[in-house]
C-alpha cells in the first residue's frame, strides 16, 4: 500500500482587505448610530491579532478635527467589531471634547 502526503496551505480570506475599507465601515457605523461629526480617517492593520485598529475623531467643517474620543477594532476575516462599541459613549466623549473647545 502506497501512502500520499498532501500540502495544504491555509490563507485567511480577507471581509476588509485594506485600510480604505476598514475606514468606509467603520464611517458607516458611526454615521448611522452617533452622527456625522465622529469620523474614521486612518486604519492600522495587526497581523498577529488580525484586526483593524480604527481611532475615531471629532471634526467639524468650521473648526476641523478636534481630536480622538475613541478606537474601534474591526476583525479583517469576519468584518465584526471587538466587542461592542457603544454609540452612547463615543457621543458623551464628543461632546465632552467639543465643550473643551468652546463648543455648545
Amino acid at each position: 500500500m502506497s501512502s500520499t502526503t498532501l500540502e495544504v496551505s491555509v490563507v485567511p480570506q480577507f471581509t476588509v482587505a485594506n485600510a480604505q475599507t476598514a475606514v468606509a465601515q467603520v464611517n458607516r457605523w458611526l454615521h448611522q448610530q452617533v452622527g456625522t461629526a465622529l469620523h474614521a480617517a486612518s486604519a492600522t492593520f495587526d497581523p498577529i491579532t488580525f484586526y483593524w485598529h480604527v481611532p475615531v475623531e471629532l471634526a467639524y467643517g468650521a473648526t476641523g478635527p478636534l481630536g480622538q474620543v475613541g478606537d474601534v477594532y474591526l476583525h479583517a476575516a469576519t468584518g465584526q467589531f471587538a466587542g461592542h462599541p457603544e454609540a452612547q459613549l463615543f457621543e458623551r466623549r464628543a461632546e465632552a471634547l467639543a465643550a473643551a473647545h468652546g463648543i455648545a
